[in-house]
């Protein structure tokens, strides 16, 4: 009877009956019930960037190129501003000195032409320069006096020089004038001892007269013609001097004339300088007042004290323009840049509020980056996307944003079947297994 029961235990271990077979059949069924719901049923893919919140045109950067010491400061973190309103104001003090030291040096400059043209195209520069006048600011009467008294002391050292030439010229002249009248005499003297000696030779001859008177007029004759080279040889020389004195005078007339030119030259250089010069002084002046670019709200403000020193191109704050749109500026890893174009659908969640409040704000993509970036903290490569939330979308959730809070956005890409999710992992192992060497 034991051996019956063991028998009986045995059959039913080795041959199933009806429950085992249902079993069986159930779970096939359930099998291809998954395999069908897999491959029918999808799941939206999706891929995730984060990034902040900014306005289109960035924010405007409140600057000043040139610097100065801070005298008032009218607006603090987080003030609205309208446009042109007083931000700060600098100290004058010194863009005022520069600008008037460059009106003082242009105002000498054109003073100094003037005097100039005067020494060039008059005899009289000093009285040239009486007819400009007197009705003019402190500087430019101070430089007009001293325009004047270089132009008579240079006058009078030029007519002092010119009177000395003319001097020896009319000396010259004299000694000439002196040494042909004693030519004139030798010569009317020359005449007569010809006409004695041809007396006393024509007596000779005759043997009325003696040899030595002959011989002694002749002594004298020789002597008045050696006499008459000379003057001739020295009313030479001082023609030839009275030459060089008048190239002395010719040279001295054209040194002036060079020194007018060459400083007439050298003024207009200086004056091309100066006007450039007293026209950035000028601007530098009027731009002691920092104020607003555009309408807004100050924030980054770098200056809090009055007196503080502003550096040249210092940042002072930055002020986020009212009204404008606001964007997502978002970056997405380069593994999930697939499928992902301009005009794809996305959500916007804003980090930086409390889960419990935080709204989805539906978005377009309306920008991405031609090639991918890197980070220059991280080093990780990304491409940088720009979200544009929908307007309709950002009023029904009442969602109020600003400029630099943190959002996650949610792309959605291409469905994809929950078989494909399943299958893909193992499709690329098996995909690269065939292919290695």
């Amino acid at each position: 009877m034991t051996r019956t029961a063991t028998s009986r235990q045995l059959d039913r271990l080795y041959h199933p009956g009806r429950p085992a077979l249902a079993g069986l059949i159930v779970t096939v069924l359930l099998l291809l019930v998954f395999l069908i719901w897999a491959s029918l049923t999808t799941i939206a893919s999706s891929a995730i960037a984060s990034g902040r919140l900014q306005v289109i045109g960035q924010r405007q950067s409140v600057q000043h190129p040139h610097g100065g010491v801070v005298q008032r400061l009218l607006v603090a973190e987080g003030d609205h501003v309208t446009r042109n309103d007083l931000l700060i104001e600098l100290d004058p003090i010194q863009a005022r000195a520069n600008r008037d030291i460059a009106a003082a040096r242009l105002t000498a400059m054109q003073t100094r032409k003037h005097r100039l043209e005067c020494e060039r195209d008059s005899d009289d520069p000093v009285a040239c320069l009486q007819r400009l006048g007197d009705d003019q600011d402190a500087a430019a009467s101070q430089a007009l006096r001293n325009e004047r008294a270089l132009a008579a002391a240079q006058l009078a050292t030029h007519r002092l020089e010119s009177q000395v030439l003319d001097s020896r010229a009319e000396q010259l002249q004299q000694e000439i004038a002196g040494l042909q009248a004693r030519l004139d005499s030798m010569t009317r003297q020359r005449t007569i001892l010809e006409d004695e000696l041809q007396t006393a030779q024509d007596l000779l001859a005759s043997k009325l007269g003696s040899r030595s008177r002959v011989m002694e007029v002749e002594r004298l004759l020789a002597g008045t013609i050696g006499d008459q080279g000379g003057l001739r040889a020295q009313i030479a020389s001082a023609n030839q001097q009275v030459l060089e004195v008048k190239l002395e005078a010719a040279r001295l007339e054209a040194a002036r004339t060079s020194r007018i030119t060459d400083e007439l030259r050298s003024t207009d250089d200086a004056l091309s300088e100066a006007r450039p010069r007293l026209a950035a002084a000028r601007r530098v002046s009027e731009q002691t007042d920092i104020r607003a670019p555009v309408s807004g709200q100050v924030v980054g403000l770098s200056v809090f004290t009055e007196g503080g020193v502003v550096q040249p191109g210092e940042k002072l704050m930055d002020i986020v323009p009212d009204g404008a749109p606001i964007i997502v500026e978002a970056k997405l890893s380069v593994a999930d840049i697939d499928g992902i174009a301009i005009g794809d659908t996305t959500e916007i969640k804003l980090t930086g509020l409390p889960r419990a409040t935080r709204p989805q704000i539906a978005g377009r993509v309306t920008g991405i980056s031609a090639d991918r970036l890197t980070d220059s903290v991280t080093g990780r490569a990304y491409y940088a996307l720009r979200i544009a939330p929908l307007p309709d979308d950002m009023a029904r959730h009442d969602a109020i944003l600003r400029p630099g809070m943190p959002a996650d956005v949610i792309i959605n890409r291409q469905s994809r079947t929950v078989m494909g999710y399943l299958l893909g992992p193992l499709m690329d192992e098996i995909y690269y297994a065939f292919r290695e060497e």
